[in-house]
């Protein structure tokens, strides 16, 4: 432990005591034993603070905000109270694999890489499998337009060097989409890999903040209006970008014309002319729906 170097693990939680404590447990049971494991408690309500001053274990650090500020606030206070020569991130309901750390700083050194991204199983509350992600099936190396293109990026799954999260942290603003938001600036500067090993447990929760697409919608506004001349510059890109946006304006029950219409504007083939045909006729909406439930 002497000669491994510090790990910063930060987990942001609000009013998740019911479930923070297998959360913190998955980081603390790490194989790799040479971590701070910082709690940010964005102003919880619940009993938070007390399941986590029942954990005796001289690596946790908790913190509370003075109000509640949003996840982003809470991480990026985390990556400022690190002290670690690496810091990763959980989220107070989902679960690491035992060595996840041990796998991820091997696989950093192994390819000089600055940050890397490993697989994650999805599963529902009640523990039922539903896919992985990423749907990628190799190691690689993803550029700035890989990620743009395909959206690849989980908060549980980044594991990187210290200075690249104190150097670029997360974009409090961004309503939802914070994830992809951040490798996205991070791949513009630092090299950024994907490792195709499933470290990862994640559980959507009822709350969860991607049951909002209003939100998704308004976050991939944001991301377009930061990277627009990329975006523009790809017509499968273009489609890639509002494909997903037209599946949160879809989840709105919402009719997603202009997004179809841009796809079609800037790549013209017959597929996206007939999706863009069943926007004008106000019909995509049901297409989206009934290819959702197959």
């Amino acid at each position: 432990m002497q000669n491994e170097p510090l790990v910063s693990v930060i987990i942001p939680t609000y009013n998740r005591g019911r479930l923070i404590l297998d959360s913190v447990n998955s980081v603390l049971n790490q194989t790799y034993k040479n971590i701070e494991l910082i709690v940010v408690d964005d102003c919880s309500t619940d009993d938070t603070k007390e399941i986590i001053e029942t954990i005796k274990d001289f690596r946790i650090k908790y913190i509370k905000l003075e109000k509640n500020s949003g996840a982003c606030v809470a991480r990026n206070r985390g990556i400022e109270k690190s002290t670690g020569e690496f810091i990763a991130f959980n989220d107070s309901d989902d679960l690491w694999l035992p060595e996840k750390i041990c796998r991820q700083i091997d696989f950093l050194n192994k390819n000089n890489a600055d940050i890397a991204l490993c697989k994650m199983e999805c599963r529902t509350p009640e523990n039922k499998f539903i896919h992985n992600f990423p749907n990628i099936e190799q190691d690689k190396q993803i550029s700035f337009i890989e990620l743009l293109k395909y959206n690849s990026a989980s908060t549980q799954t980044l594991f990187g060097k210290s200075e690249c999260f104190k150097n670029i942290m997360f974009d409090a603003k961004m309503p939802r989409l914070q994830d992809w938001d951040e490798a996205l600036r991070l791949s513009i500067k630092y090299k950024v890999f994907y490792q195709n090993e499933i470290l990862v447990h994640t559980f959507f929760q009822k709350d969860s903040i991607s049951t909002h697409p209003e939100k998704g919608i308004l976050a991939m506004e944001m991301l377009f209006e930061k990277h627009k001349d990329a975006i523009l510059s790809d017509p499968e890109i273009v489609e890639s970008f509002f494909k997903k946006k037209a599946s949160f304006v879809c989840k709105t029950g919402k009719n997603p014309k202009e997004e179809m219409k841009m796809i079609f504007k800037y790549n013209r083939t017959t597929g996206t002319f007939i999706k863009y045909m069943l926007a004008v006729f106000n019909l995509y909406t049901l297409f989206f729906k009934i290819k959702n439930s197959l």
